[in-house]
């Protein structure tokens, strides 16, 4: 009976995690009472709601959906694209298929695309770049987007949401 009791407490507990906000979510602690069945909510604290610890290292690899050591690392250094995984920022030199970062800041080369949902500073290589905040530097590529441009877009379609959206060259400081 009391582990029908338990399983019913977790399974409303994972329900009711669906409505927390990000950075709370729900832990079993063995420390409580001395029991493995006690089921108690933690809020987990910083900016990662998955309870990753995140790490400055200075050589960062994805492959496919992973990042390695995680998605919530920064690389200091190089990184190795071979699949779309997710770093926090990178800074440094950025190389392979396609890279995602929340901030960037050095150089990035790509053969599919550069993505990064904040801030990019330094220069862009890709068939796509897409930045989703102020883009500082040189983007080259085919397709480039900022919400934001304080530099260069040289491609065939070029957009800054916060300017005119021209073919080839786009400028703006």
């Amino acid at each position: 009976m009391k582990r029908i009791v338990c399983m019913l407490i977790c399974v409303y507990a994972v329900a009711a995690n669906a409505q927390m906000r990000p950075g709370e979510g729900v832990a079993n602690d063995h420390a409580v009472g001395g029991n493995a069945h006690d089921v108690v909510f933690v809020a987990r604290g910083g900016e990662n709601a998955y309870g990753y610890r995140s790490y400055d290292t200075f050589v960062g690899f994805t492959f496919l959906p992973w990042a390695l050591p995680n998605c919530e690392s920064t690389v200091r250094g190089v990184r190795f694209n071979f699949g779309w995984g997710r770093y926090a920022a990178t800074y440094g030199f950025d190389v392979g298929a396609f890279s995602n970062s929340g901030d960037f800041c050095g150089v990035g080369t790509t053969f599919l695309a550069n993505v990064v949902s904040r801030n990019a500073t330094g220069v862009q290589i890709a068939g796509a770049n897409i930045v989703g905040g102020t883009a500082k530097g040189l983007q080259i590529g085919f397709v480039n987007y900022a919400e934001r441009l304080e530099g260069v877009q040289i491609g065939v379609i070029n957009f800054a949401m916060s300017q005119w959206v021209l073919p080839i060259i786009n400028v703006a400081w």
